[in-house]
C-alpha cells in the first residue's frame, strides 16, 4: 500500500542541505509502488505544525537538477523548538493532525545535532499514540558537531570556503611591508572544526600563524602574548579565532564587550571581532584589523567540495532507502574506512545513540601550546575540501645587498 512521505529542512543552512533534498526526492521516485507523494515542509517545524506542505511531484525537473548547486535552504527553516509535551502537548498534537490527514508514514529530517534530539523526542510523541511512521534523520552541519558520524554533509564545503578566504587573505595581507596583526572569526559554537581546517592553507605558506578553539579555555593574556611572540619574530600576525572560544570563566568573548547585553548568547553567536579589536588595540601599536567571515561561511556553494555535493545527495537518498527497508528512529551516518584513497560507508545510527553528546574536536590535534594544529589532521581534512586553488610564488632581489631574497606572492588560480 502506498504511504506518503514528508521531507524537512531543520536548523541553519549550510552550502549542500539542498543536495540532500534532491537526493530525498530523486530516491523516493525510485518507489513508486511503495512511497505516493513526497511532501516539503515550508520553513521547518513551524510549517509542519501549521500544514504548510509542498507536494514535490509538481516541482519541474529543470529546477529540480538546480538543488544540488543552489545555496542555502530551498524549502526554507526556523528556530523554534517545540515544548516538552509532558508539560504541552499541543504542537505535537497539531503534528499528528497534518501526519493523518495527509497518509504521511515516512518522515525524513535534515538537520543538526539539535534536530536529532527534536526528532527523538517526536518520534516518542508519535510511539506514544501509536502512530505508525518511519523516522529518518539526514545530518548536516557547519561546526561538525554532530556525533556518530566522521563529518556531516555541509562542514567539508564550509571548511573549503573558510581555507580559500585564509589563503587569500594571507596573500593580502603580505601586500605592504609594514606591520599589522589581523585575526580573522570564524563558525563554531562548540568546536574547533573549521578554526583547525584552515591548516590546509599553511601546506603553501598561506596559512595563519595562531589558531584557537572553542575546546581550550580562552586565555586573554595568554592570547596578547602569542601574538607578540609571532609579530616580534614576523612583524606581522595572522590569528584565527572560532567565535565560540570562551574564557576560565565560562564568558564568550562578545559578552566582555561592555556595550552588548545579551539575554541568551547562545541564540546571538558571533561577535568577537570587536572584543579582540579592542584588546590588540590596548596592547600594540600597529595597524590592526579584527574581522568576521560571516555567513558566507554556511551559504557559499560557489566554491563548495565537490565531494560534499556527492556525499549530500547520496545521504538523501540513504535515508530513503533505509525508511524502505525498515529503518526508523535512526540517523544516517558516513563511517570513514581509510585515508588513502578516501573511502566511506553509509551506516545508521541510533537516535538515542546520537541524541548523547555533541562532537568536539579531539584534543590529540592541537600542539603543546594549545594555539595551532598538528599536521596530523591534514589526513582528515584534505579528501573533505578536495582539490585547492594553486598559487604562483614570485622570489625577487635586491642587487645592491647581493642578491637577498624578498617575498612576494602573486595568485594564480588554477
Amino acid at each position: 500500500m502506498k504511504e506518503n512521505a514528508l521531507y524537512i529542512q531543520s536548523g541553519g543552512p549550510t552550502s549542500v542541505i539542498n543536495a540532500s533534498a534532491y537526493g530525498v526526492i530523486k530516491a523516493c521516485r525510485e518507489f513508486p509502488n511503495r512511497i505516493g507523494k513526497l511532501y516539503g515542509v515550508e520553513h521547518g517545524t513551524v510549517g509542519l505544525i501549521e500544514g504548510r506542505l509542498v507536494d514535490t511531484s509538481k516541482l519541474e525537473e529543470k529546477d529540480l537538477e538546480l538543488f544540488p548547486h543552489t545555496p542555502s535552504m530551498i524549502f526554507g527553516s526556523c528556530r523554534y523548538r517545540i515544548p516538552d509535551r509532558t508539560k504541552d502537548d499541543s504542537d505535537y498534537q497539531k503534528i499528528l493532525e497534518v501526519l493523518k490527514r495527509h497518509h504521511i508514514h515516512y518522515i525524513f529530517y535534515n538537520g543538526g545535532n539539535g534536530t536529532v534530539r527534536a526528532c527523538k523526542a517526536m518520534k516518542d510523541f508519535l510511539d506514544s499514540v501509536s502512530y505508525d511512521c518511519r523516522m529518518i534523520v539526514i545530518p548536516k552541519t557547519v561546526d561538525n558537531d554532530i556525533s556518530c558520524i566522521d563529518h556531516a554533509p555541509g562542514f567539508p564545503s564550509a571548511a573549503r570556503h573558510v581555507v580559500i578566504n585564509i589563503s587569500e587573505l594571507a596573500h593580502d595581507l603580505r601586500t605592504y611591508d609594514t606591520g599589522l596583526i589581523t585575526t580573522v572569526e570564524v563558525m563554531g559554537r562548540n568546536t574547533g572544526f573549521l578554526a583547525a581546517s584552515c591548516i590546509l592553507a599553511a601546506k603553501d605558506g598561506n596559512g595563519p600563524d595562531l589558531i584557537y578553539i572553542p575546546e581550550v579555555v580562552f586565555d586573554p593574556a595568554k592570547f596578547v602574548d602569542d601574538v607578540r611572540r609571532v609579530y616580534e619574530q614576523k612583524g606581522k600576525c595572522f590569528a584565527v579565532v572560532a567565535e565560540g572560544v570562551k574564557t576560565a570563566g565560562g564568558k564568550y568573548l562578545f559578552e566582555l564587550d561592555p556595550g552588548r547585553h545579551l539575554e541568551n548568547p547562545q541564540l546571538n553567536m558571533g561577535g568577537v571581532s570587536p572584543y579582540l579589536y579592542r584588546l590588540l588595540g590596548e596592547n600594540f601599536g600597529c595597524k590592526i584589523r579584527c574581522m568576521d567571515l560571516g555567513l558566507m561561511q554556511r551559504c557559499a556553494v560557489h566554491d563548495a567540495s565537490k565531494l560534499d555535493i556527492r556525499e549530500a545527495i547520496q545521504a538523501g537518498r540513504e535515508a530513503v532507502y533505509a525508511a524502505v527497508e525498515g529503518g526508523d528512529g535512526t540517523m544516517i551516518s558516513i563511517q570513514r574506512i581509510s585515508d588513502e584513497p578516501y573511502r566511506i560507508q553509509f551506516t545508521q545510527v541510533s537516535l538515542e545513540e546520537v541524541a548523547k553528546a555533541d562532537a568536539t574536536l579531539p584534543l590529540h590535534y592541537l600542539n603543546e601550546e594549545k594555539n595551532y594544529i598538528r599536521d596530523e589532521f591534514l589526513k582528515y581534512i584534505e579528501p573533505l575540501v578536495g582539490d585547492l586553488p594553486v598559487y604562483a610564488r614570485l622570489k625577487m632581489t635586491e642587487p645592491e645587498t647581493g642578491g637577498k631574497e624578498t617575498c612576494q606572492y602573486a595568485s594564480l588560480t588554477r
